[in-house]
């Protein structure tokens, strides 16, 4: 079947959905290539380094070679008996030195070891288990998943919440609870800061009374936050009890390890030892094992030691025994996930885990639902008997896909509000017509001062976003809206790397943070498009400002913003002539909007954006979304030159 072609059955949209998958796998290791890293790499020297991350993380050391390696790349790692996941947290082209955070411990001296630079086994492993509902539909519930995707007409209707599940809410978020409660498929439309999360959880907790709830998102920051709601909704005992479990809490920087299903477990062994706890005793006492008892390790550590000491001491019997142990220890962790109420994981870890995926729940709730590609919701949807729910906002990032070819930008691209049909995904219809008894909107805001608010509000949301009353009375200490002109610098940029940097405003930037800090403004957040940029400015944060600088400083790409919130952001543009700003320009670049969207809705009370603005009227169109918004921040604001910000330095300053 051509994917560009519109499924009329399930097995015409599994079809869709394998060959875009396809698609994008073909892309990914066409990159790869390109990157010098498309075939496993030989490194030496692996061992142990003691770092503040979650996980384990070890350094190795790769052959002469030519590599582009970044951060957060996705590796597997082959080292003696170990095959393991890990991901990129360094690399030093110079040394050829790469570090990497493993989510095993691969013992303190990992030796050599095989990298695989290849992210596309997630694809592989999601295809694998689209084949499962293809072969067996039966075993599956396809009829929910087709009325999230707009094949089955929906059943959507109210049913009210029942207390405590209601209490806390705004009347936006009742009303959607109501909805969310009342219909078999619903989307709920949450712009930035309007309580996603807050209505998530209280869902969550609500509809756990009737039955086994599944909640996944694209990110573990996002789930972290999404198992925290629910704790609270659902009460201190919950979690204690493990009716609230969130699988890989364990290896998530933002997780609380008490929700992990290896917490679980311990405090499960701890109350009524069992089996596990027998047989782990047992070879601790064979092995000569001893953990001193105000530091006792939690049983996934004891069992790696036990491993790793039969391994060192070459005994083959105790290898055997310590990995009938691990099995024992994962079959209380399958024991603990039948038995929650609320589990909560990511897309990716549900797509790998036979023991997830093997699970089924009476109801499906979907945070980030717009940055999910619609295969992996599909495939979360089937496990889900009575209801799907989506809950996110168009209006901001999409999933990243490499592919252009026809199937991936339709079944990747494309999110779950576009497939429904509550908006035109042709563009027809931009927003939800408030009547759709389909999509709920949360319209009251948290977040952003007012006049903040009302720049995002009419450039984004059609004028529909409201200010919270606290947010409405809280009193303004720093000027809300702020545009630094650098037209007055004749910055240039320069290009490297299929990127970009402009030092002109990287100086701009060092004087603003400079001058935040002595203000006493250290909740701070730096946003660019591009990469190049980024590190530009960290490394002259780092060599020049130091301690000076803001004390919770994040300067990132606005893809790695989506989910931040600061109490001041700062958007560098950075594009300046000659040359043309694609990037920046939605007519070649249709993500554009929901990237600009993200970077100017990050902040509580001070948004600052740096621009050459007759510069940016030069390389963009004249009615560009920026060059228009621009204007708006003009008007609703302060503009500042750039070679001013010293004698000016009071301008952030509320009135």
């Amino acid at each position: 079947m051509n994917t560009t072609s519109e499924p009329t059955a399930l097995a015409d949209l599994l079809e869709c959905f394998e060959q875009a998958l396809d698609e994008e796998i073909l892309a990914i290791q066409d990159d790869l290539g390109r990157r010098g890293i498309g075939q496993p790499v030989q490194a030496t020297g692996g061992h142990e380094v003691d770092v503040d991350l979650v996980g384990f993380a070890y350094d190795w050391t790769l052959p002469p070679g030519r590599y582009v390696i970044r951060p957060d790349d996705a590796v597997r790692v082959a080292a003696r008996d170990a095959d393991a996941l890990g991901f990129v947290t360094r690399w030093d082209p110079a040394s050829r030195g790469i570090r990497i955070n493993m989510t095993e411990w691969l013992g303190r001296l990992a030796g050599p070891a095989e990298l695989t630079f290849d992210p596309t086994w997630l694809l592989s492993a999601l295809d694998a288990r689209l084949g499962h509902v293809a072969g067996e539909p039966s075993a599956y519930h396809t009829n929910t998943a087709l009325g999230l995707f707009g094949l089955e007409f929906p059943q959507t209707g109210r049913r009210p919440a029942v207390a405590p599940h209601g209490e806390g809410l705004n009347r936006g978020q009742a009303e959607a609870l109501e909805r969310v409660l009342g219909s078999r498929t619903q989307l709920v439309w949450g712009p930035p800061g309007t309580g996603k999360t807050r209505l998530l959880g209280a869902a969550a907790a609500a509809l756990a009374v009737e039955g086994r709830v599944l909640v996944l998102a694209t990110t573990n920051v996002a789930v972290d936050e999404a198992a925290r709601r629910v704790a609270d909704h659902m009460g201190p005992e919950a979690a204690a009890d493990g009716r609230v479990v969130r699988v890989g809490a364990g290896f998530s920087p933002s997780g609380d390890a008490d929700l992990s299903v290896e917490s679980v477990v311990q405090r499960l062994e701890e109350k009524d030892p069992g089996k596990l706890t027998r047989a782990l005793r047992e070879m601790e006492a064979e092995l000569g094992i001893v953990h001193p008892r105000a530091r006792s390790p939690g049983l996934r550590q004891r069992i790696g030691t036990v491993l790793a000491r039969a391994r060192e001491a070459g005994a083959a019997g105790a290898l055997v025994r310590a990995g009938h142990l691990t099995a024992e220890f994962q079959r209380a962790g399958a024991r603990v996930l039948a038995r929650a109420d609320v589990v909560l994981t990511t897309f990716a870890r549900l797509t790998l885990r036979d023991d997830l995926w093997k699970l089924r729940f009476r109801s499906l709730l979907v945070d980030e639902a717009s940055t999910v590609p619609l295969p992996y919701l599909f495939a979360g949807a089937c496990l889900s008997s009575e209801r799907a729910v989506a809950v996110g906002d168009f209006r901001q990032l999409p999933s990243v896909v490499m592919s252009t070819a026809p199937g991936a930008a339709r079944w990747l691209s494309r999110d779950i509000f576009r497939q429904s049909g509550s908006i035109d995904p042709d563009g027809g219809r931009h927003l939800p017509d408030p009547r759709d008894g389909l999509c709920s909107m949360l319209s009251e805001q948290y977040r952003m001062a007012p006049k903040i608010r009302q720049l995002v509000s009419d450039i984004f949301y059609g004028g529909r976003l409201v200010d919270a009353p606290e947010v409405a009375s809280r009193p303004a200490v720093l000027r809300p809206l702020l545009l630094v002109d650098t037209v007055g610098l004749d910055p240039i940029v320069e290009r490297a790397e299929r990127s970009r940097a402009n030092p002109a405003h990287v100086e701009v930037l060092i004087q603003l943070l400079e001058i935040l800090a002595r203000r006493g403004v250290h909740d701070v957040g730096v946003v660019t498009p591009y990469r190049l940029q980024s590190r530009r400015i960290w490394s002259q944060v780092r060599s020049r400002l130091g301690r000076a600088a803001p004390s919770d400083l994040e300067i990132a790409t606005i893809h790695r913003f989506q989910g931040r919130e600061k109490t001041a952001v700062i958007l560098d543009t950075v594009d300046a002539p000659p040359g043309g700003s694609w990037f920046l320009n939605e007519r070649r670049n249709p993500d554009f909007p929901r990237l600009l969207n993200v970077a100017v809705s990050r902040c509580r009370e001070s948004l600052i954006v740096v621009g050459t603005t007759t510069g940016l009227a030069t390389t963009l169109p004249a009615d560009a979304l920026l060059n228009r918004t621009l204007r708006l921040l003009a008007e609703q604001g302060r503009v500042l030159d750039a070679d001013r910000l010293a004698v000016e330095s009071s301008v952030f300053l509320a009135d």
